[in-house]
């Protein structure tokens, strides 16, 4: 179960927390004052949706349900494997029109999320109500701290943490919440399955081995 692994994580962290007895520092409000209300309509494409393909004038290439498998791949007419997960459906309509070009003269392809797979976020470590959230449209770094009512007192804002599992494999990247805040660095998106965990200044060292124990990745789509 995905839970369990970063359940793991964090236990490891409170526990060496304890062994090095260390005084949290408190730490400075965090202006997280942005918008969650309302999802938006370009939202990411995920694992196990199901999509329509229209092929404009081409019966036999539209698709009335496509499923995207667990690796976020679709098969579709001609076409082929293409991967889904991850682009929008304006994005993904395009590279199906790119690819048909070779048998098609200018084709019109429309892409529709028919069923959205559930969606869900878990935010995790030091903030103020940690659980797991339905992800709605596309959702950032900081919106998703906002979403657990933001980081706690003794929160690490250096040591906001994506931890993603694709094919199987466990990967992890380090975002600095302060820095996002004040525009010096870019929000990462967070997709369907991430747990989001914020350190502390109490586990410090642990939550350090635990990102160089993980295999650093640069997949997250960034929100400008």
């Amino acid at each position: 179960m995905r839970t369990s692994f970063y359940a793991v994580l964090l236990s490891v962290s409170l526990a060496s927390a304890a062994a090095a007895g260390e005084r949290p520092q408190p730490q400075q409000p965090l202006d997280l004052s942005v918008d969650t209300s309302a999802p938006r309509v370009d939202a990411a494409i995920t694992p196990l949706d199901r999509l329509s393909v229209t092929v404009f004038r081409e019966p036999d290439l539209s698709v009335a349900e496509a499923a995207v498998d667990e690796s976020g791949r679709v098969i579709l007419p001609l076409v082929g494997t293409v991967t889904a997960a991850g682009k929008s459906t304006e994005t993904l309509s395009a590279e199906i029109s790119d690819r048909l070009r070779r048998y098609l003269k200018n084709p019109q392809v429309a892409v529709t999320v028919k069923q959205a797979a559930s969606r869900r976020v878990t935010v995790t470590g030091s903030v103020v109500q940690p659980g797991v959230y339905p992800l709605e449209g596309r959702l950032t770094l900081l919106q998703a701290v906002a979403l657990a009512q933001g980081p706690s007192q003794v929160a690490s804002l250096d040591q906001a943490l994506i931890f993603r599992v694709r094919n199987g494999q466990r990967s992890g990247a380090r975002f600095n919440l302060d820095a996002i805040a004040k525009g010096k660095a870019a929000d990462p998106e967070v997709i369907s399955g991430d747990t989001v965990a914020i350190g502390s200044s109490r586990f410090k060292t642990a939550w350090r081995d635990i990102v160089l124990s993980l295999r650093s990745f640069n997949i997250f789509s960034v929100v400008p």
